[in-house]
């Protein structure tokens, strides 16, 4: 399976509380991505994940106690058992991949100029995904996937179903997050167009 196929409509879960990590267990959702957590409860929250069948992105910029370079990474990756990586920072993300982590650029538009460079940085990485933030700016998607050829992931200030709904037909092969409860409503309204 194709990592784009994978992900395709994939809702993932922003967890940055251990309420929201038990949500996270409990609920219908595979993948989940951890910040602002402390290293120490990392590789129990990683092995708790995977025996209930779940995969575990680290958003390494916004751990707690981990190096943000590509000694945390390694660390992350081999050693605490991460399925993922999201940073901003390019030599974490090429360790990322080194290690068969799915490598997750993370990008920021700010302005043209914002825009034009993670272009040039995500033509340069070539990432597994990028996550383009804010997540409402999804109008934006055909022309960066036009211009890097790179699956795309959406997050920040998503807070509703429909703003869900809105990424995944500007293309977006995943959306991250930290609302469950809209998540699950998004989740629970395409069960039903299905059916």
């Amino acid at each position: 399976m194709k990592k784009n196929e994978e992900w395709n409509g994939q809702v993932v879960l922003a967890i940055s509380t251990m309420k929201e990590f038990e949500g996270f267990l409990d609920s219908r959702f595979t993948w989940g991505v951890l910040m602002e957590f402390h290293i120490a409860l990392l590789s129990g929250m990683v092995n708790a994940a995977h025996r209930q069948g779940k995969k575990i992105l680290f958003h390494l910029d916004l751990l707690r106690g981990i190096s943000t370079d590509e000694y945390g990474c390694e660390y992350a990756c081999q050693k605490l058992g991460a399925d993922g990586i999201i940073s901003t920072r390019p030599k974490v993300l090429e360790t990322a991949k080194k290690n068969k982590c799915l490598a997750i650029l993370r990008l920021f538009l700010i302005d043209t100029r914002s825009l034009e460079r993670g272009i040039g940085l995500c033509n340069a990485l070539e990432p597994d995904y990028v996550e383009v933030l804010p997540g409402i700016a999804c109008g934006i998607l055909s022309y960066i996937r036009e211009r890097t050829g790179v699956p795309l992931m959406c997050g920040g200030l998503i807070r509703k179903p429909e703003e869900i709904e809105n990424c995944f037909r500007a293309g977006a092969c995943a959306v991250t997050i930290s609302n469950r409860k809209a998540a699950e409503e998004f989740s629970e309204n395409n069960d039903t167009r299905e059916e």
